[in-house]
């Protein structure tokens, strides 16, 4: 959306008379311009020379009739402000220099947001925009950066001696999206709409005139109608929509859609260090059969504390996998291993740059900055950034909690948000610890898909943190969060045998012998399934039995839930 005070004021004009002439000999400043906008929004309709008022543009008129437009600033709402009014609408909470923005819009006050507010935000929802792409404007769409920090957009835009006009449309057909402002300044993203629109633009061989797609346009094509106008811009032909109007169709269906994010992936320097260690041994592996990549192996070529958390978490994401050979416990590479030793280190939060993008969300400037110093952003997301898209998108993760996970799950609460300082200082209290550390931790509980972050710095359980926070909860607590890393893949993949044998497993627990640590009897049927040595089952038997998620002679309900949650 994009809506200036200049706008209203041209909507107030319209009840009296719908004659773009007279309205544009009392409001002369830039009218042609404000016309095509309110047409663009949905709230005009333009025909010759009149102007006339839609359901919308009436919704408009009405939730905004009590307003001084004398005491608003020149821009109502943009992307920015509509961010800030989705993310205090939803959280309750945003930095007190948003809440003086909107306050001066009167879209929010003390109280949260204003009826106003709401009712903007609402018909915000219920409008879709028209699809208005002049040559001018796919010029700037087709040359502009695709991600990154406002600063470079502006510099782009006048460049190039382009006008703010064109921002400003594109904004309002949710082309393109600006953050609200932080610390590092303000981020932008063009929509996965704009990607749609640009592949369109790519089949027309001559731009000479403006392309409209509205409602009423979108609903013909879709139902293999056709006319005149239709026709003259190429989206239809004697046999039907064209592939250029079923490009602009999708186009149009896209404005403002915003899709479930993707869980950011992320690799840090020991994970790499490991891959590499990995690689090595595989290749002296290939003319020496009796070097295999174990872990004591691996242990010879790094240097890292904790060597075993790095293994398991490296097998949460499929980059490396578990495999007895001779005999013993060996990790391998992936193909996803293999490519990410190539690319190398990402954090979360560049790829949360990526993410928001692909999504139809805007990030932040930090996670720009991020994305851009890691190589994950230039311009437009880069080979590297695509790469750990599709990894993000592909794996399926298994769960890998450290004891700032269990932590950041135990403390954050259901149902509402908190905010990440507030977070941090209940996690520092309950386990100790460095504030950066547990910040960069509940960066890495939201690529686990534990919790998520938004712009204002808010966070909350997703449905799979709730269900992880319930089985730990009815497990032992006190007694993991004392570990460095409980629940592993290997832990949950033994959990999971058990899980799906259990009647044979009821079987063996009925049987005489008590089993505190584990039997051999339910050693001899892991084996079957899994690729482990003994010695590991044995353990995995044992901590699960330590930690709650295993009886004696039973699978707990912390067990139970555990392995559901990640079905």
């Amino acid at each position: 959306m994009y809506l200036k005070r200049r706008h209203l004021e041209i909507l107030r004009e319209m009840k009296k008379t719908e004659s773009q002439a007279e309205i544009e000999a009392k409001l002369p400043e830039e009218f042609q311009i404000r016309a095509i906008e309110l047409y663009i929004l949905g709230f005009a309709e333009l025909e010759g020379g009149r102007i006339k008022l839609t359901d919308a543009g009436r919704k408009l008129l009405e939730i905004s009739d009590s307003l001084n437009l004398e005491e608003l600033p020149d821009v109502i709402a943009d992307t920015e402000i509509l961010k800030m009014l989705e993310l205090l609408e939803e959280t309750g909470k945003i930095p007190e220099s948003w809440l003086e923005k909107l306050k001066e819009r009167k879209l929010a006050d003390e109280n949260g947001l204003t009826k106003f507010g709401r009712a903007l935000l609402q018909l915000y929802r219920e409008t879709h925009p028209v699809v208005y792409l002049t040559p001018e404007i796919a010029s700037f769409l087709r040359g502009m950066p695709k991600l990154g920090t406002l600063d470079e957009l502006v510099t782009f835009k006048n460049s190039r001696l382009y006008g703010d006009n064109i921002v400003n449309a594109l904004q309002a057909m949710r082309l393109l999206l600006i953050s609200p402002p932080t610390e590092k300044g303000r981020a932008f993203t063009t929509t996965p709409a704009a990607r749609l629109a640009l592949k369109a633009l790519s089949m027309i061989p001559v731009f000479a005139r403006a392309i409209v797609l509205r409602k009423e346009d979108f609903e013909a094509l879709k139902a293999g109608r056709s006319n005149a106008e239709l026709e003259s811009m190429g989206l239809s032909d004697e046999k039907g929509t064209t592939e250029f109007g079923k490009a602009m169709m999708e186009t149009y269906e896209a404005m403002g859609k915003v899709e479930e994010k993707v869980l950011p992936i992320y690799l840090l320097d020991d994970e790499l260090s490991v891959l590499r260690a990995i690689q090595e041994i595989a290749k002296k592996y290939e003319t020496n059969p009796d070097i295999l990549p174990t872990e004591k192996e691996i242990e010879k070529r790094v240097e890292i504390e904790n060597l075993g958390a790095v293994l398991h978490l490296l097998e949460s994401k499929e980059l490396v996998e578990r495999r007895l050979v001779k005999n013993k416990d060996t990790y391998w590479l992936t193909e996803w291993g293999r490519e990410a030793i190539d690319f190398g280190t990402v954090s979360p939060d560049a790829m949360k740059a990526v993410t928001y993008s692909e999504s139809g969300d805007v990030p932040i400037a930090e996670w720009v900055i991020k994305a851009q110093e890691e190589g994950v952003v230039k311009a437009g997301v880069t080979d590297k950034g695509r790469f750990y898209l599709r990894l993000s998108r592909s794996i399926k993760r298994k769960p890998f909690l450290t004891k700032y996970d269990t932590a950041i799950l135990a403390k954050t609460p259901r149902k509402r948000y908190i905010h990440r300082d507030e977070l941090v200082e209940l996690v520092q209290n309950y386990v100790g610890g460095d504030e950066k550390e547990i910040i960069r931790a509940i960066g890495e509980a939201e690529a686990k898909g534990f919790v998520v972050e938004l712009q204002n710095g808010m966070v909350k359980l997703t449905e799979l943190g709730d269900k992880v926070k319930t089985a730990l909860e009815n497990a032992k607590l006190q007694e993991i969060v004392k570990v460095k890393f409980s629940v592993t893949p290997t832990l949950y993949n033994v959990l999971r045998v058990i899980y799906e044998n259990l009647e044979t497993f009821n079987r063996i627990w009925k049987e005489k012998g008590e089993a505190k640590g584990y039997k051999m009897e339910e050693v001899d049927v892991i084996r079957k399934h899994l690729s482990l040595s003994d010695d590991e089952i044995k353990k995995a038997l044992t901590m699960l039995r330590e930690l709650g998620f295993l009886g004696s002679k039973s699978l707990t309900e912390a067990g139970r839930i555990l392995v559901e949650a990640y079905l």
